[in-house]
């Protein structure tokens, strides 16, 4: 069983890394997906938290889960020593330089992604949170295109980021529900504020 999952990783990540033709143009697009759109997840997490109702709950739960994602990935990091594919397979992998530490599993990158998407798409603006979780899968399939991780590396990393804004959204949802906690409730779909 361990073997075909081993198998079923090597098939994706070479299908994934060798797509398109090797090229400037074809590392310049990775890199840009592959680091750049943390800073456009954190954007929207900035914009909803200045422009619209609701965006104290969105700030705390993206930023929040992502930050305890981390420290949960890091942490697994230490436990579970894994070579990155292109340490690997050095002459069979195309190789897109990426800053990145020796160990490959989770993802720390992909961990914070879906940590700041679920943050959102578990609060009051689910229509951003599908955006922000389209935008975190991109940037998955792009480190494993980098040939940076295996794609078990970031599915692991999404399950993780996504566990820990579960977890946050669910304690968040207490606290807020209490009375006298002073917090107005808001709708799941970007609406005004309820009652």
């Amino acid at each position: 069983m361990l073997s075909s999952l081993r198998q079923i990783d090597q098939h994706i990540l070479f299908f994934l890394n060798h797509l398109g033709a090797s090229g400037v143009l074809r590392d310049v697009v990775i890199r840009l997906l592959a680091t750049g759109l943390i800073y456009a997840l954190l954007g929207i997490v900035l914009y909803l938290f200045l422009r619209k109702p609701g965006g104290k709950q969105v700030l705390f739960l993206a930023l929040g889960s992502a930050f305890a994602a981390v420290v949960v990935g890091k942490v697994i990091n230490q436990i579970v020593p894994r070579d990155r594919p292109f340490v690997v397979f050095p002459g069979d992998v195309r190789h897109v330089a990426l800053i990145v530490r020796p160990d490959s599993f989770p993802s720390i990158h992909v961990v914070a992604a879906f940590g700041l998407a679920g943050g959102v798409l578990f609060g009051p603006h689910r229509v951003w949170g599908a955006l922000m979780l389209l935008l975190a899968l991109f940037m998955a399939v792009a480190r494993v295109a980098a040939g940076a991780h295996w794609p078990s590396d970031v599915a692991g990393g999404a399950l993780i980021g996504l566990a820990m804004a579960a977890i946050l959204a669910k304690i968040q949802r207490y606290y807020w529900s209490r009375p006298g906690s002073g917090e107005e409730q808001y709708a799941d779909d970007d609406s005004v504020p309820k009652g």
